[in-house]
């Protein structure tokens, strides 16, 4: 009785937490990878553009994140600031997203009306654009492309156009920390019909000298960095161990050799992952993670893809592997599950795994539960991912 009693009390904060994944753009449909490589024809495309890019003294750009753990969802938070004099943002940094957006003053959803708005009546630097705009893929925002000036980290981007939002109908999202998104995918080979994201633009207007980005998630109560345009090597320790890129609208989606849980294969070849900081999850095919959570000892707890675990046997339980270019990444049982205490002594556990319908089988995303583990390096102009040990 008290198992099930502890179970009716989290299943709130789970099911906010499985709500959130379409709001922060795990869309992994977006990385359906059904192309196997890089089409010829772009490589020399973006190889041409970034060369006209490059400034002779490469800068780097650090933005701080700030953890929030929120309606069973973990965050790591950043701020932007929109127009002149600047107003600012909260915003989640989304590697799979081509196009930056905020709330727009001209939106009254529940959404609008309970965070920070953009005015740009009261921006001395707006451009009106006012082609519409539609998030896909569970995002549940549209609205209006707009241009005005954005600071992140210290550097201005003069005439960045972004996604002013006038309407966000997912109910999940008015619990949601952050204001807007910050996205950085693939803007100028995919992007919303062309627009260039921030980082471009950063390129172009010289603030910085190539497109390269790094996250570092720190433990428990730590936050976070963002840098862009270089790496902080003080964030990990020993050599990035790097894995090539399939292009791809908006994803990030980096070849690996396999992953494995003991005995258990998530997928043994042609493998792609994508290690996102806006969800702590493993989202798997519904079918990889059935299997991997049965060889856990998982059981129902009446989510579709969701397992618990029976929590004195965590320690028992075997490691996670994801082989890199040669190099195994490793985590132990207690890096890809959830403990949630309760009062007396009385504790629920969850499985990392989560299975998500129309997933690949060999597609994985790579959550913050990863990524405070290891340091992950975005390598724009050599079409590649990296990963360290995080310091």
């Amino acid at each position: 009785m008290l198992r099930l009693v502890s179970m009716l009390a989290c299943l709130g904060a789970l099911e906010a937490a499985v709500v959130a994944v379409p709001h922060v753009q795990l869309d992994v449909p977006h990385v359906q990878l059904d192309v196997p490589h890089v089409p010829a024809p772009v490589q020399p495309v973006i190889g041409a553009v970034l060369a006209q890019r490059k400034t002779a003294e490469p800068a780097t750009v650090s933005l701080p994140l700030t953890k929030v753990d929120a309606n069973g969802q973990r965050y790591f938070l950043g701020e932007m600031s929109v127009g002149t004099p600047g107003q600012a943002m909260t915003v989640t940094v989304d590697i799979t997203g081509p196009l930056s957006y905020v709330p727009s003053v001209n939106c009254s959803d529940p959404f609008c009306t309970s965070h920070k708005r953009y005015d740009s009546a009261a921006s001395s630097t707006y451009e009106a654009d006012g082609t519409p705009f539609e998030l896909p893929y569970g995002q549940n925002a549209s609205g209006v492309l707009s241009k005005d000036a954005i600071s992140v980290g210290g550097a201005t981007v003069s005439g960045q156009t972004f996604g002013e939002a006038t309407a966000v109908w997912n109910s999940y999202s008015v619990q949601a920390p952050n204001d807007g998104v910050l996205g950085l995918g693939f803007g100028f080979i995919a992007g919303e019909q062309g627009v260039p994201t921030i980082v471009e633009s950063m390129v172009e207007q010289g603030l910085i000298g190539q497109w390269l980005a790094g996250i570092w998630l720190g433990r428990d109560d730590a936050g976070g960095e963002l840098t862009l345009g270089g790496l902080n090597d003080a964030r990990h320790s020993g050599e990035l161990t790097w894995a090539p890129i399939v292009l791809n609208p908006e994803g990030w989606a980096a070849s690996v050799e396999s992953l494995t849980v003991g005995e258990t294969s998530i997928c043994s070849e042609n493998c792609f992952v994508t290690a996102l900081s806006t969800t702590p999850y493993f989202f798997l095919s519904m079918e990889a993670a059935k299997a991997v959570n049965d060889a856990l000892g998982g059981f129902d707890i009446g989510q579709p893809g969701v397992a618990g675990l029976d929590c004195s046997t965590l320690y028992t339980l075997p490691t996670l592997q994801v082989k890199v270019a040669g190099r195994i990444l490793e985590m132990s049982p207690l890096e890809y599950t959830f403990i949630y205490p309760f009062g007396g002594g009385v504790e629920m556990c969850l499985s990392g795994f989560v299975g998500m319908p129309d997933f690949d089988d060999n597609v994985t995303v790579l959550g913050s539960l990863f990524m405070q583990k290891f340091y992950t390096a975005y390598d724009m102009q050599n079409m590649r991912v990296g990963f360290a040990d995080s310091a």
